[in-house]
């Protein structure tokens, strides 16, 4: 291959190589609905309605979380190729311009202390894409003098933006359920208690 391209293409790659990737993917999506089929059957059983019906809402907000995922995925290139001019570009930052410059200061002198084995293309001002030092890559965008409304770069992090949120929304029903079943305990002990008296 030349030293230029980014990486096979899916037709370089081996089919058992794709089919043990995909093997992998259906596999945890199948055990992750068998847990949560086993785990409804157990609320149903124990008549638990309510954490019946929030672990359903759980569900359905995970599917609407991947279907989201999923278009972003579909959409990327699409995306990143609308391009907006720099000055719309450079309006409404989460940071401030000082707070930008400085984080920009900070990223170039991490670089040159790093090995150089990763260019930065991408001038000051503008997000920085790491590529490998032979490849370079074409900015439709740099080249009208405009800027990706988001970035390929900016989709990924979006992406991992919506991972971060489905595992915390995972933990936070886990939590909530367990905090749940744990005041109920406590509240039939209590009851138990006053019967007792």
């Amino acid at each position: 291959m030349a030293g230029g391209s980014a990486g096979r293409s899916l037709e370089q790659t081996p089919t058992w190589a794709v089919a043990v990737v995909c093997f992998v993917l259906v596999s945890v999506s199948i055990i992750i609905e068998f847990i949560i089929h086993r785990i409804a059957k157990w609320l149903t059983k124990k008549r638990k309605r309510a954490l019946y019906e929030a672990l359903e809402k759980m569900k359905s907000e995970l599917v609407l979380l991947g279907f989201i995922s999923l278009l972003l995925t579909v959409g990327q290139s699409p995306i990143s190729s609308i391009c907006i001019s720099k000055k719309a570009g450079a309006t409404w930052h989460p940071c401030n311009k000082k707070e930008e410059a400085k984080l920009n200061r900070s990223e170039n002198t991490d670089y040159e202390n790093r090995r150089r084995l990763l260019s930065i293309s991408g001038s000051a001002g503008e997000s920085f894409r790491r590529v490998l030092a032979a490849g370079a890559s074409t900015d439709k965008c740099a080249a009208m003098g405009k800027v990706p409304f988001v970035s390929s770069d900016g989709i990924h992090q979006l992406h991992i933006f919506i991972f971060v949120l489905a595992i915390f929304h995972i933990l936070y029903c886990i939590l909530t359920l367990a905090l749940g079943r744990a005041k109920m305990k406590k509240l039939e002990t209590m009851g138990k208690g006053n019967k007792n008296s």
